[in-house]
């Protein structure tokens, strides 16, 4: 299983996160959770193990999140983490892709 994940601002104060889960075969799929986990500079976790599966689903096997930032927010290099999860108990399979962004 493979994830890649790319972001955007939308407005100054929105980051949208985008994940596109792809099997073996490089075709997208709707796996069982997508997780979302993001990081500030600080290392307070403002968005912890967020499941969009469900929520963010947009076609089969994307998915995205939104995050607003406050106006308070800590600048610097943001870490995202996106957790793909397919299946369930011993025979589930996790995927991570981990990746960052920058607040000015």
């Amino acid at each position: 299983m493979a994830i890649e994940v790319i972001t955007k601002f939308i407005t100054l104060s929105t980051v949208r996160s985008l994940v596109y889960v792809y099997n073996d075969s490089d075709a997208l799929v709707d796996p069982t959770a997508v997780y979302i986990t993001l990081t500030d500079p600080a290392g307070t976790k403002k968005v912890d193990a967020s499941n969009i599966v469900v929520t963010g689903k947009t076609a089969t096997g994307t998915f995205e999140h939104y995050y607003n930032t406050p106006s308070d927010a800590v600048v610097g290099q943001w870490l995202g983490e996106a957790m793909v999860v397919d299946g369930s108990g011993g025979t589930a399979k996790t995927t991570i892709a981990n990746y960052s962004f920058t607040l000015i």
